[in-house]
Parts: C-alpha cells; structure tokens; sequence
C-alpha cells in the first residue's frame, strides 16, 4: 500500500499507541421526540456531543458520529465538532454507510472531506467498493466497508452466496484488493469464531476492524482480540454516551479491553 492509502491505518495506529486506547465512542443523540429510552434531556444535540467528545478523550481513540442522528445540524456546525475531536487527539469517523453510483459517492466523499472527517462507513451493496476507496483516498479519507454486521439480521451477508463464497468473504477480498482501510465486523453472537478467523486469513495485517455491537447490544469484546490483537476499534455507543458518568465509563471500557489484549500477549 502507500502511504497515502495507509494514511488512516497509520494514524489510527499512532492515536492509538500514544492513548493506550483501542475504544471508538459512537455518538447517537437522539432527541426526546424520537423514542422513550436513551435520549437527551432537552433538543440541544449539539452541546450534549461537544461535552461528551470532551469527557471520554482522556480514554477513547476515535469518536464515531452516526449521520441519521445529525440530520439538521449545518456543515458548519459539523465542522466545529471535528475540530474538537482532533483538538482533544482522537480521530473522527462519519457512520453515513454510503451506497450509490459513483458519480453519487464522489459527491459525499466531497462534503464529508468539507465537514472535517477522517473516515466514513461505506455500504458495499452497489458492489463499487474499488471505485469508492480510490475516491476516498484521493481526499485523503478512510474508507470502511460493511462486512459483516452486528444486527441478527445480518445473517444475510453469510447465507448470500457470491459464486461458492459466502458475500461477507467476498467484500472482505474486495477489501483487500483494493487497499481499504477497514472492515466492519460485529462482536455480536451471529458472528462466529469461524467468521472472525475466516475474515482474518482473508484480510490479513493492514487492514483495521470497526467493531460495533459491544455495550447495549450485549456483544462481547474477547473473541475479537483475541483473534485481532490491537488492530481494532472497538465502538461503543449508548452504554457511554446516556450513562451517568460518561468519562468513567469510557475509562473502564478502556482498561476492559486493554486488560484482554494483556490476556492474550
């Protein structure tokens, strides 16, 4: 790979080395108006991201936002947010699972390098994984290609047949063949042992995982690293972020995994 395409695994790894800090804090405010658990007290989704960005950096290594819980906010203020994040030394991650042509994708890519990101999530359902990750990398962005999930449903990326190979191998070799940066993979119990061990031979040392599904969705943390090591980033989202002390949580998260990587070494 080059430089350029390895520029968010080689920052990534750094921010992560210097923080002792595998933890991606994901950042889903939803409003009261939305549903009756896990909200904020009031609209202000603004000011309740900026004070948890700043209260979980001392422990995280990458904050994640997810698109669907910022529609309304500006370009501008978005801006602002990535800017606290780098300010505070972590890394920041757009959850807008892309999918369209390319023409389309380019035009994201576009307004997510103008918003201050350093990554997207990217849905591989149009099939143009290549196309994406060469558009990502001339704007000197990360690309991470859904693999495979942590919702139960997900079981389709494994039943669904691309020739003889399961579709959640296949993006993973598309992946790889094309220098992406990361692969999303669940910690939760649809995806087996066998999985992580299959997508590991496939994907190698120079790809990241993104590992959602840890913390609220009950998913558990041990069987990725052990089968991962450190190239992980390992999101967790309500658990931290609607939790009574945000900053300790987010500090026990830390030592938890920090504690099973040492388990393994």
């Amino acid at each position: 790979m080059t430089d350029k395409h390895a520029s968010f695994v080689k920052r990534y790894l750094e921010v992560s080395r210097s923080k002792n800090s595998i933890l991606c804090v994901g950042l889903d405010p939803a409003v009261p108006e939305q549903r009756k658990e896990n909200v904020l007290a009031n609209n202000d989704r603004l000011a309740f991201m900026k004070q948890i960005i700043k209260e979980v950096s001392p422990f995280a290594s990458v904050i994640k936002i997810n698109r669907q819980y910022i529609i309304g906010l500006t370009n501008e203020q978005i801006a602002d947010l990535n800017k606290l994040i780098h300010r505070n030394g972590m890394l920041s991650i757009i959850d807008h699972k892309l999918s369209d042509i390319g023409s389309t994708n380019a035009s994201a890519i576009y307004w997510i390098k103008k918003e201050g990101f350093d990554a997207f999530t990217f849905s591989p359902f149009a099939g143009n994984i290549g196309e994406a990750t060469k558009e990502a990398h001339k704007n000197d962005l990360g690309i991470i290609v859904l693999t495979l999930m942590s919702n139960p449903e997900s079981s389709i990326q494994k039943e669904t047949k691309i020739g003889n190979k399961s579709l959640y191998i296949y993006i993973a070799e598309e992946c790889r063949r094309n220098n992406s940066d990361a692969c999303v993979v669940g910690a939760t119990g649809n995806v087996t042992n066998i999985d992580l061990l299959n997508i590991k031979k496939v994907v190698g040392e120079n790809i990241l995982l993104l590992v959602p599904g840890v913390g609220a969705q009950g998913g558990d943390a041990e069987n990725i690293i052990q089968v991962f090591g450190k190239n992980l980033m390992i999101n967790v989202g309500r658990s931290i972020i609607y939790s009574d002390n945000p900053a300790e949580i987010a500090e026990n998260f830390q030592r938890q995994f920090n504690k099973l990587y040492s388990n393994i070494m």
